[in-house]
């Protein structure tokens, strides 16, 4: 049956549903306007790399699809931890970033790499700036005074999840065209085995976050 070899194939995309329904209950609770943001960043993103899948599936080139999510996907998340960030040089570094990186894509897609192929740069300068930003949360995390358990602060989650996900993707995404030249088998194993499995624990950090996090007042 189609749908069973698509779950064969495309099977990290449950945990990308798991992440989104999780999200979606959240947005039924009482939460700050950040918090909401991000929930409705993560289904819709789930939405569109479903859509992504099934082109893949039915053999469809989607790769200028991801070139659009990419960077609504690291300038949500970057936006959204320019509000929990308390450090006030962070918190203008990512100004600076909120407004060069949508001009750096735009420019990377339409002049340096093309559009219906994966933009890498863009994908390596927004990844390693949201991986320092999950880095600087913890740290804030680490050194602040309160008591409250942080099993029930989802940023200590979003952070967990951004950090393994980007730690693994962007090293990755950044030789890709390198690797696929010179080593094909190995990328495409370390694709379906690593990259995937990065995937889908970002995921499940995400999931857990949601279900774990306490109400936020608005």
């Amino acid at each position: 049956m189609p749908v069973l070899h698509f779950f064969e194939r495309f099977y990290a995309i449950l945990f990308v549903w798991f992440s989104a329904g999780a999200a979606a209950f959240i947005l039924s609770k009482k939460i700050s306007f950040a918090y909401r943001l991000f929930c409705w960043l993560i289904i819709f993103l789930s939405i569109m790399e479903t859509i992504a899948n099934i082109m893949a599936f039915y053999g469809r080139h989607n790769h200028f699809l991801f070139n659009i999510l990419m960077p609504i996907n690291f300038f949500g998340v970057s936006y959204f931890f320019y509000f929990v960030l308390h450090n006030n040089i962070v918190k203008k570094i990512t100004r600076i970033y909120l407004f060069v990186f949508p001009l750096f894509a735009l420019i990377n897609v339409l002049w340096i790499q093309d559009f219906f192929s994966l933009a890498t740069y863009s994908f390596v300068f927004g990844g390693t700036f949201v991986l320092l930003l999950a880095i600087a949360y913890l740290w804030q995390l680490y050194n602040s005074d309160e008591t409250t358990s942080i099993f029930r602060d989802l940023v200590f989650w979003i952070s967990l999840a951004y950090l393994f996900y980007c730690a693994v993707s962007v090293p990755y995404l950044g030789m890709l065209n390198y690797l696929w030249e010179k080593y094909p088998r190995f990328t495409r194993e370390y694709y379906n085995i690593v990259y995937d499995g990065a995937n889908i624990i970002s995921k499940l950090l995400l999931t857990m976050g949601f279900l774990c996090m306490k109400p936020i007042a608005k």
